[in-house]
């Protein structure tokens, strides 16, 4: 993006003042910048959760809730049926242990015998209506999930440019990985569960209204507290849970942006630094988590408080009823059973309800994107679409523009173009030049409408641009960009991909979108005229070839040649060309220039270059200066002009060919010297790195699904944490024990009840209530807060760990497909998310069903063994049906997530690539794929629904029969006189309650699967050993380094195409203090011996050496410590200027970069002038990848970065290939100074940069042919000369 260039400039030096000033706008602004798009919005309402629920899913969800309300019923309806029994025994227990006691056990065996068999039909009952609700409820929440990402995914890549440049591309794709599985798991199955509960609760009041009105009544009295503590805490939990997502994104925001630019960070050593970024955002996001596992475990504790002591005083006052015969005892234990069962419900409910306070909160990052409508679609069908293809007549018409993110906080705006006009008439090609930041960009994205004019107006054939159908007018513009971008995806696809768009009608005479099919033929073609098909031939898979990230496996070149054949298959009508040669060679370029020169025939070309040999041809040349053409006209008329802008330009241009073309003729006459050849057999084994690497793929795709020890794993991981993991533990388990115990209090007071009523002890026994229900809160705190501390702690570990792992590996495991940036955000964000389950609520969970189970079973086996037994024997169904759910979870899950991951990553590439995306208007190609990702999860999620209801049908079959078996085998074993009804009583009362709280367990397996699954990927990622270690101590360093640099018989390919050899034995030296130039043409492994010198990758033969010293033994932090590197494509963060130069500066002892050393180095860099005139000056935001600067201005903030660093061996990867020739000359000087001082090794396509090299390097297939001096090699007349002879021209 362009800067603007007409405001005046500041002092050179800042004073102390406006020093101070800057560091707090880097300090805070930055900040700010980071919260835009995070900005803290309230919960939304639940119900608006289901907006985009289509009346297929709401159907389910109804049938699911009317399960789950029958569902929670069935409790209520077993206590009518139990207290039905105690009033059969009244009489039996009020009778002092003796014969005639057993004796009249006999007379009511049949009553006994009728209610049981009312026992097991609601079981099968339960079975039915179990499977119903959990089945449907899974469907229609991966139904609404899907919808959502749809909806998402579609708006997201409709959005305008103005969107993504508010918003960071990291924190996009965070809500699309993470948010809306938020609120899928809100919608489904943990609503039902919430409803079962809820159902539970309400129609054991009911039932306590019918049964015993005046008791009921008491017990509700308290509700009016209950509520306002659920309100209380629940909001605080809702806020709370609300910052912390919005941490989360800033974080997946950092490692998103980070991993996108791991090559700049791995080679600036900025690891520590960023994993430091990472972990503040972390550490927010902690506070918040704590905050709202606090107050929800004081929600739970100070509610099961109120509960149970209610109990208390439900009992004394029951007490009272009895005594004065308004109620039976079996009334008042029924009424008691009713709301008990009831409140033990809503405690089982929390994590359910805390799953709608996540997703309430997740919500607004979600449907803000889903409902925001894009100034700019291009997705839309508005506006006019033509019926016939443009001409390509364009015209500015005073057209003021600013991009909005350049408007400084008073309001006024430094114009990139100001009044602006130009009149393109059609079939003529227009050329721009100008300085760096002069507006020549900018015209290039008004011309696609990425951004509408601030005044004035741009046309299409008289019609304004803002009245034509967005995706029409970008399908009549080809485009080549000065960063060329690919995608993970063959090469033949990549190409296929720029071929546009048809408009056809439909059955209703409506003009719609049809995308063109290009034949291989075309493709072909289109790859041989941008001299892209003899390269493409030659790889192992051709066209098919798979690309990786952003083109990655290809050099710049050659990605730039694909870019130009995508172009071209178009056939446009209007043909843009942003620097689109800037990468190449000089003879790829003057094959491809002739290839676009005849493209341009007959169609309108807007032409934005800094090699003025690439526009003298053009029709007119319009030179750019503060936003306005100051010149205008053909070549030939232009360099007529006595000091013209244009002249000026062209004669820093001649100069360099003077001298070559007096050098070449001075050299023509002489014998030429032999060229020299090597030949070197290539091996074919591979390299100890490519089997590690190729180890790691075959490992992770045919190892298990889930790894073993998890849970003992997670547990060392949590050690440090052990306090919390104690108290919590232990709360747990004591507020698991508190039913069993009731279960004493509540037998001893039917018996007090049912006998004569001694006011002492039903005081007594209903003060234990009081007792039980302080026990609650100090255990429900334990469980929820504490074991929520700990669950967070350890989320935040593993977040850290995981990322620092990342950021330790080598490039070479960036290049796997598998490790897309979407698939690596992924990992970071749900799978480590999810871990803290083994040891947080489920965990909490567990242990309060293990003190409930204990508890439970020593009351049992104490007072009658044989119904324990009894018991006991069906317990294992309930497990076991967990068992079956969990594990039918977790394996359908396993390959859903892969399906998953795929989207995700597709999602990320393509925010990450949105202009490409815009470019090519390939947003419906995208939204498709996307589709086809989401739609291959349906048939998994189905059968996981399906698996999972039968399975959780099965456990609460097995819960209810419980009941059946109890009180059928407990009257036996009554009247067999085995135990009294009391023993039995007792003993089926205390296993009860524990079976209640296992089935109420079970319905949690699914989120069990998913913290095993996420803790199998996320423990394989901090396992995974790199082969080069940035933080590996180890290895040989020096306090110096002379800069001897030397390469011997070097043999390497990429890992990730190990049966295709890059370099075939190359050799060559450079001694300290000196330069070397590497050239030769695209492809041919130049920009690969500036990787292996960085040590991006190990090679499989020879050696590399500074000083001597094999660098495979050095320590590779402090090896690149001494090694500053500007490459190709510069990437910047999206920080201010500031902060991206200082990020050349060494990371290791912490010292604070002082603002003279950042503008000093931006003057070597020639960058000072154009940086005091952003609105911010060196405080100015860059946007991500530097977007909102130009390309020539990124690359000269690049070029400080990299001279700040003060490196004993300096790499430039093509340093000056995005300058216009005034900057260049100007830089490339200040690059030649910096030289002197150290040792260069430059890869170079602009031979006029590399003359005075103090040694030249012709690389061809990967071997050295020519070694020597500029004069040499000109003398010699070999590989070399041809390409100065390529590069020489008439301008």
């Amino acid at each position: 993006m362009d800067a603007p260039e007409n405001s005046s400039s500041t002092d050179a030096t800042p004073s102390s003042k406006k020093s101070l000033r800057s560091w707090f706008r880097r300090n805070n602004g930055a900040k700010k910048n980071a919260d835009h798009d995070q900005h803290n919005t309230k919960p939304l309402p639940y119900w608006q959760l289901f907006r985009y629920a289509s009346r297929t899913d709401l159907l389910m969800i109804a049938l699911s809730v009317i399960a789950a309300i029958a569902h929670g019923s069935l409790l209520p309806i077993l206590t009518v049926l139990f207290g039905r029994v105690i009033d059969e025994f009244d009489d039996l227990i009020n009778v002092p242990q003796s014969s005639d006691q057993f004796g009249f056990a006999d007379n009511v065996s049949d009553e006994i015998k009728n209610t049981t068999n009312l026992f097991l039909i609601v079981s099968f009952v339960a079975f039915a209506l179990s499977f119903v609700q959990l089945f449907f409820s899974l469907a229609a929440a991966n139904n609404i999930g899907n919808n959502l990402r749809r909806r998402f995914f579609n708006n997201l890549v409709a959005q305008d440019c103005d969107f993504y440049d508010d918003h960071q591309a990291g924190s996009l794709t965070h809500i699309v990985i993470n948010d809306i599985n938020l609120i899928q798991a809100g919608v489904g199955d943990k609503l039902a569960t919430a409803i079962q509960y809820m159902s539970t609760f309400f129609i054991g009041i009911v039932i306590g209204f019918i049964y015993g009105w005046r008791l009921t009544l008491v017990v509700l009295a308290v509700t009016p507290l209950l509520v306002i503590a659920g309100s209380v805490f629940g909001n605080a939990s809702a806020e709370a849970t609300g910052d912390g997502l919005g941490a989360y994104g800033r974080a997946g925001a950092v490692a998103s942006e980070v991993l996108g630019l791991i090559r700049t960070v791995t080679a600036f050593g900025g690891q520590q630094d960023e994993a430091k970024r990472y972990e503040s955002a972390l550490d927010s996001a902690y506070r918040s988590a704590v905050k709202a596992a606090v107050s929800q475990g004081l929600g739970l504790g100070t509610s099961m408080l109120l509960i149970l002591s209610t109990y208390g005083l439900a009992f004394w006052y029951g007490s009272t009823l009895v005594k004065d015969g308004k109620m039976s005892a079996g009334d008042v234990l029924l009424v008691f059973f009713s709301i008990t069962l009831g409140a033990s419900s809503l405690g089982t409910a929390g994590p359910a309800f805390k799953s709608f306070t996540v997703a309430r909160a997740a919500a607004p990052r979600v449907f803000e994107i889903i409902d925001r409508s894009s100034p700019i679609d291009p997705t839309s069908e508005d506006g006019v679409i033509p019926t016939e293809p443009a001409r390509g007549h364009i015209r500015f018409e005073h057209v003021h523009f600013n991009y909005r993110k350049r408007i400084v906080e008073d309001g006024q705006s430094h114009l990139v173009l100001n009044n602006f006009s130009l009149d393109i008439p059609v079939g003529t090609s227009e050329a721009f030049c100008g300085k760096s930041g002069s507006g020549k960009s900018t015209v290039a994205r008004l011309i696609q409408r990425f951004y509408d004019p601030l005044q004035g107006r741009i046309t299409l054939d008289g019609t304004d641009l803002r009245e034509l159908n967005v995706q029409w007018l970008r399908s009549q513009i080809g485009v080549v960009s000065q960063m060329p971008s690919l995608f993970m995806l063959s090469i033949k696809e990549n190409i296929a991909l720029g071929a546009g768009l048809d408009f056809v009608k439909d059955a209703s005479g409506k003009l719609v979108a049809k995308r063109k099919e290009v034949t291989d033929e075309q493709i072909i073609n289109a790859a041989k005229m941008a001299n892209a098909h003899s390269f493409i031939s030659k790889l192992p898979e051709g066209y098919n070839t798979m690309l990786g990230e952003r083109g990655a496996m290809l050099s710049g070149g050659q990605k730039q040649r694909v870019c130009i054949a995508r172009a071209l298959v178009r056939d446009p009508k209007l043909l843009v060309l942003d620097e689109s040669t800037a990468s190449l060679d000089t003879a790829s370029e003057r094959l491809v220039q002739d290839a676009l020169d005849k493209a341009a025939a007959g169609r309108t070309t807007i032409t934005i270059a800094h090699r003025l040999s690439t526009i003298r041809n053009a029709d007119n040349i319009s030179c750019l200066q503060n936003g306005n053409v100051v010149e205008r006209g053909p070549h030939d008329e232009l360099v007529r002009h006595e000091n013209g802008f244009y002249r000026n330009l062209i004669e820093l241009q001649r100069i360099e060919k003077a001298k070559f073309e007096e050098e070449k003729k001075h050299y023509e006459d002489d014998e030429a010297l032999p060229v020299p050849l090597t030949s070197v057999s290539v091996s074919q084994t591979k390299d100890s790195t490519t089997k590690v690497i190729e180890g790691v793929e075959e490992e992770e795709a045919n190892g298990p699904d889930l790894d073993k020890k998890l849970f003992r794993r997670t547990l060392r991981f949590n050690s440090s944490e052990w306090p919390f993991m104690a108290f919590g533990t232990l709360g747990a388990i004591l507020a698991g024990v508190i039913w069993p115990l009731a279960s004493i209090s509540l037998v001893e007071l039917i018996e007090i009840m049912i006998g004569d009523v001694d006011s002492s002890d039903v005081r007594f026994w209903a003060l234990s209530f009081v007792v039980l229900g302080l026990m609650a809160f100090v255990g429900n705190v334990c469980q929820h807060a504490v074991l929520g501390v700990s669950g967070e702690k350890l989320t935040r570990k593993l977040r850290k760990l995981a990322f620092r792992s990342l950021l330790r590996q080598d490039i070479g495991y960036f290049d796997l497909k598998e490790n897309s940036l979407g698939a690596l955000t992924t990992r970071l964000s749900s799978d480590a998310g999810a871990v803290k389950g083994l040891t947080g609520d489920l965990f909490g969970i567990g242990m309060n069903l293990l003190g409930s189970l204990l508890t439970g079973l020593i009351i049992a086996f104490a007072n009658c063994w044989r119904v324990t037994l009894v018991v006991l024997a069906i317990i294992p169904g309930i497990a076991l049906g967990g068992y079956f759910e969990m594990q039918a979870s977790a394996g359908i899950d396993s390959g859903a997530k892969k399906d998953f991951a795929k989207a995700n990553t597709l999602a990320a590439e393509a925010v990450d690539n949105i202009g490409t995306v815009r470019s090519l208007g390939i947003e419906d190609y995208f939204i498709g794929r996307y589709d086809n990702n989401i739609n291959a999860t349906i048939l998994a999620k189905s059968r996981k629904a399906l698996f999972t209801g039968l399975a959780y049908g099965f456990s609460e079959f097995c819960q209810f029969i419980i009941w059946y078996a109890t009180f059928k085998a407990g009257g036996d074993f009554v009247e067999k006189r085995y135990c009294t009804f009391q023993e039995m009583l007792l003993s089926s009362m205390a296993i009860l309650f524990a079976a209640i709280t296992l089935g109420n367990v079970s319905i949690f397996a699914p989120d069990v699967a998913a913290s095993k699954l996420g803790a199998t990927q996320i423990y394989r990622l901090i396992d995974r050993t790199s082969q080069i270690d940035p933080t590996n101590p180890d290895g040989e360093r020096r306090d110096s380094v002379e800069g001897d640099v030397s390469a011997e018989k070097v043999h390497f390919e990429y890992p990730r195409r190990p049966d295709v050899p890059v370099l075939r034995g190359l050799s060559l030296d450079i001694e300290n203090g000196k330069t070397l130039a590497i050239v030769g043409t695209s492809g041919h492994g130049k920009s690969t011996i500036i990787s292996l010198i960085e040590r991006f990758y190990n090679i499989r033969e020879g050696k590399i050496c500074i000083d001597g010293h094999d660098i495979e033994q050095s320590n590779v932090q402090d090896l690149r410590s001494h090694i500053g590197i500007v490459s190709q494509e510069p990437e910047l963060f999206n920080r201010s200027v500031f902060d991206n130069i200082a990020y050349g500066a060494s990371h290791e002892d912490g010292t604070p970069i002082s603002m003279s050393d950042v503008v000093e180095a931006a003057k070597l860099a020639n960058a000072h002038e154009f940086i005091t005139q952003l609105p911010q000056g060196y405080d100015t935001m860059v946007g991500p990848r530097g977007d909102a600067i130009s390309g020539g201005q990124r690359q000269r903030v690049a070029i400080a970065r990299s001279l700040i660093r003060k490196p004993a061996v300096l790499l430039l990867d093509e340093a000056t290939s995005a300058l216009d020739s005034a900057s260049e000359g100007v830089v490339q000087e200040a690059l030649d100074r910096a030289a002197s001082e150290r040792t260069t090794i430059v890869v170079a396509h602009r031979l006029s940069t590399i003359r005075n090299a103090s040694k030249i390097v012709v690389v061809r297939k990967g071997r050295v042919i020519e070694s020597g001096t500029h004069d040499v090699l000109l003398r010699r007349n070999g590989a070399y000369a041809e390409l100065v002879r390529h590069q020489l021209t008439d301008v």
